[in-house]
């Protein structure tokens, strides 16, 4: 089971649980108009606690057959139950593969801070060290220029772009790709 907390200089990442279903609601509902141009059209019910709680069931489970790990964001000597964004590793593929999908968002008050890319290093270094994984990669809108620079700053590799990848605010967008391999992290991609 993925149960790691995890330190940086100025945050700690926690697996978020259902019982921090109250607290992921107020991040989602603070920051509804500052990341509805990232993310998928969301129904009224994603924006309640019982909404939090039933996606945070989904990630236990997931925790569970370790195949995917949501991170909370928290200031280390802050509020411990503000959560200040979210970075997930999803998807994790092992056999041949060794693979995990990462996405991440971050509060509209603490974005500028290079609190993502702080928390991006520290969960590649997760994802390599400790995961065993081979690969990491994460699909980013084109013209979302935040997450491409956190990205580049993590020395993430562009491999191309996908065509109608996702459906984000009711539009099948473009996404690029972009991946480190755990070649390049131990030669010091991401440090």
């Amino acid at each position: 089971m993925l149960n790691a907390v995890l330190q940086t200089e100025r945050l700690s990442l926690r697996p978020l649980v259902p019982a921090d279903a109250r607290h992921l609601q107020q991040y989602v509902v603070r920051n509804r108009d500052w990341l509805a141009p990232w993310e998928p059209t969301h129904p009224a019910s994603y924006f309640t606690a019982e909404g939090q709680r039933n996606i945070l069931l989904q990630c236990e489970d997931e925790r569970r057959a370790d195949t995917g790990i949501l991170f909370g964001i928290f200031e280390r000597n802050g509020d411990p139950t503000e959560v200040l964004g979210r970075i997930s590793i999803s998807g994790i593929m092992r056999g041949i593969w060794q693979n995990g999908f990462l996405g991440y968002s971050i509060a509209c008050s603490r974005a500028g801070r290079g609190y993502m890319t702080e928390t991006l290093r520290r969960v590649v270094h997760y994802g390599f060290m400790d995961l065993g994984l081979h690969r990491l990669q994460a699909s980013i809108i084109p013209r979302n220029q935040a997450s491409l620079r956190v990205a580049q700053k993590c020395d993430f590799r562009h491999e191309g772009r996908a065509l109608r990848y996702l459906k984000i605010s009711d539009v099948w967008e473009d996404h690029d790709m972009y991946a480190l391999t755990y070649e390049e992290f131990t030669q010091g991609a991401c440090r």
